[in-house]
C-alpha cells in the first residue's frame, strides 16, 4: 500500500494509505491502466492481473478538493516484493509519504485512515482466493 499526502484547499494534510492506482489516459482499458500505475508508483512491472473485484467511488479522501474517485480493484500477483521510485511522477514524488507491504493484520490493527475501508474484510476472502461471482460494490 501506499501512504499518500493528501493536501485540502486550506494547506491541511490529510495522509492516508491507499492501494496503488490512477487516472485512465485515452485509449486505455481498466487492466492497462492498471498495469501502467502499478509499475510507475511501485516499480514492479512482472505483474499477471486476476479479476475486477471491487467498484468503489470515494469522494472522502480528496477533502475540500471534490474529486470523486472511481475506482475498480483488481486481483493482482507480483514475483517480486521489491518497492521502487524510479517510476514516480514529479506529482508522485511530492505526494506520496511512503509505501510498504501490509498484513492483513497490520491492516486491522491500523489507526491510519486506509482506503477502501473496510479493506481487511474484503481483502480476507481474496487472499483465501475466493473471489466474488458478481463484481461488489463498494463504499468509502
Amino acid at each position: 500500500m501506499i501512504r499518500y499526502r493528501n493536501t485540502d484547499p486550506s494547506g491541511v494534510d490529510r495522509p492516508c494509505w491507499t492501494t496503488a492506482g490512477g487516472g485512465m489516459e485515452a485509449g486505455e482499458t481498466i487492466a492497462e491502466t492498471a498495469l501502467r500505475e502499478v509499475k510507475e508508483e511501485t516499480g514492479i512491472s512482472a505483474v499477471s492481473l486476476g479479476p475486477v473485484v471491487w467498484y468503489g467511488e470515494d469522494s472522502i479522501r480528496s477533502g475540500d478538493w471534490g474529486v470523486t474517485f472511481k475506482e475498480h480493484f483488481i486481483v493482482a500477483h507480483a514475483k517480486t516484493e521489491d518497492l521502487r521510485q524510479d517510476g514516480w511522477t514529479e506529482h508522485e514524488h511530492q505526494q506520496i509519504l511512503e509505501m510498504r507491504w501490509w498484513s492483513i493484520q497490520e491492516i486491522s490493527e491500523s489507526c491510519d485512515p486506509i482506503y477502501p475501508s473496510g479493506l481487511h474484510d474484503l481483502l480476507s476472502p481474496i487472499v483465501a482466493g475466493e473471489y466474488p461471482t458478481e463484481l461488489r460494490i463498494i463504499s468509502a
